[in-house]
């Protein structure tokens, strides 16, 4: 007798117990935003959270986006399905779309970076706290496949995570299908009997991911499976997370941050880093001095470690960051350069300035002259002179240019709210503001060297 079938089994659909164990996580979520396509897997996102939220009568508000890149004639058709779709579910759609000229080049990641400014935008308006994602783990192998033939390291290797709480723009992303098979996920659509909508593109061999997913199946051939790359994928992110947490012991043991933001670090300590580690240092130093975090090319990075390791002073910009060595010191702060941070006038409320520091400001005078002489800006724009400033000790004095200051116009009185003392004359009337720097970020960043149309990550 055969002990096997004759045929291929076509895979089932999710049954009702795996996708509660799915969307359990959104139990203390209270909105939540789900970005469909009309492709099978968001499709899939879409008709398999409708039914877990009736069935579990889910307390939480939930809306669907759908972004017509306005790239084929096709795709106004496919956003009015999904808003058909989403109907029928019991939520409300919203097409967003992609307007203005298209790049010429890297359309894909052009369209992926639109589509997340997108719905960012759109979720700032609803309050929506995390975005629903489609992806699955055939998504996962593509993506391992596609970083490593740009030469990925750690970062651009490890897998996508089911709760990304720091995406592109910000946003929470939750990937409630990541571990489920894209043929299960149609499976689920064919037993309800729902059309999905096909791309062309996706089997276009001009495209890589297309390329991409007829060398997965002949890997498979080979053993090395959807199943096995998602596992070795997975067991990268646990080596970064383990990177992340280092460099952040590292930043929290070793580095010296003042609170008018500029930073520090022994030179001998950070000789006896390792490479790795002081690239990734450098990054994390970056993104706290300048309140950015821009992808760096490598070869850069690597020019500022060797030019921090060499003998003698050195001074050495990268990014809008400004690095300098005096004598067993490293330096970090924030360049003026040809946009020094902006001055505010006559804040009020709270809000973010210079990416850096979060301020909240209230004022002790209604009266219209007051409002109109209150300022907050950089100690480089300020109208004060370096003479009238307590200095800290051990800092150089340029590496508070784009400190935060506050100041009133009239009789040039300034205040210093972080740590920079003032003995100039004091303000009978002035405003009460409070500056908070924003939260660290221990996240490792990607950092990029382009090598024609190519990229590789550290």
């Amino acid at each position: 007798m055969h002990n096997v079938p004759d045929h291929p089994v076509e895979p089932g659909g999710l049954l009702e117990d795996e996708v509660d164990i799915l969307f359990s996580g959104l139990n203390s979520i209270a909105s939540v935003t789900l970005a469909v396509s009309g492709g099978a897997d968001s499709l899939c996102l879409l008709v398999l959270f409708s039914e877990w939220m009736n069935r579990t009568s889910w307390p939480g508000r939930a809306d669907v986006v759908v972004v017509d890149h306005g790239l084929r004639a096709e795709s106004a058709v496919e956003a009015e399905f999904v808003s058909q779709c989403a109907e029928q579910n019991g939520l409300v759609c919203s097409v967003l779309g992609w307007t203005g000229d298209k790049p010429a080049r890297n359309v894909q990641e052009e369209a992926r970076r639109a589509r997340y400014q997108l719905i960012s935008d759109h979720m700032k308006q609803t309050g929506a706290e995390a975005l629903l994602l489609g992806h699955h783990l055939d998504d996962q192998a593509e993506t391992f496949l596609d970083r490593l033939t740009r030469g990925s390291g750690i970062y651009g290797l490890s897998a996508m995570a089911t709760d990304e709480p720091d995406g592109p723009e910000g946003l929470r992303l939750l990937r409630p299908l990541l571990g489920m098979r894209k043929s299960r996920l149609e499976a689920s659509l064919r037993d309800r009997g729902l059309p999905w909508c096909a791309d062309p593109s996706n089997e276009d061999a001009k495209y890589k991911r297309s390329r991409l997913r007829r060398m997965a199946r002949l890997l498979a051939d080979e053993g090395l499976t959807v199943d096995r790359i998602a596992q070795t994928s997975q067991q990268i992110r646990l080596a970064r997370e383990a990177l992340e947490a280092t460099v952040q012991q590292i930043f929290q043991r070793q580095v010296v941050e003042h609170p008018a933001s500029p930073l520090k670090i022994g030179l001998d300590t950070y000789r006896a880093i390792s490479e790795d580690l002081r690239l990734r240092l450098l990054t994390l130093l970056i993104s706290r001095a300048t309140g950015t975090r821009a992808r760096l090319r490598l070869t850069k990075l690597q020019a500022l470690d060797a030019a921090l390791l060499s003998e003698g002073d050195c001074r050495h910009t990268l990014s809008g960051a400004l690095f300098a060595t005096h004598g067993n010191t490293v330096f970090c702060w924030r360049e003026p350069g040809r946009s020094p941070p902006e001055t505010l006038v006559n804040p009020c409320g709270s809000g973010l300035w210079d990416n850096r520091y979060v301020y909240s400001a209230r004022k002790k005078s209604t009266s219209r002259k007051f409002e109109a002489d209150f300022f907050l800006g950089p100690l480089c724009n300020a109208p004060v002179s370096g003479k009238d400033i307590f200095w800290p000790e051990g800092w150089p004095k340029e590496v508070f240019d784009c400190s935060p200051v506050v100041w009133l116009r009239h009789g040039n009185v300034l205040q210093m709210p972080v740590s920079l003392g003032f003995q100039g004359e004091k303000a009978s009337e002035s405003p009460e503001l409070n500056l908070e720097r924003v939260q660290f970020q221990g996240k490792l960043l990607a950092n990029y060297i382009s090598d024609e149309d190519r990229c590789a990550e550290i």
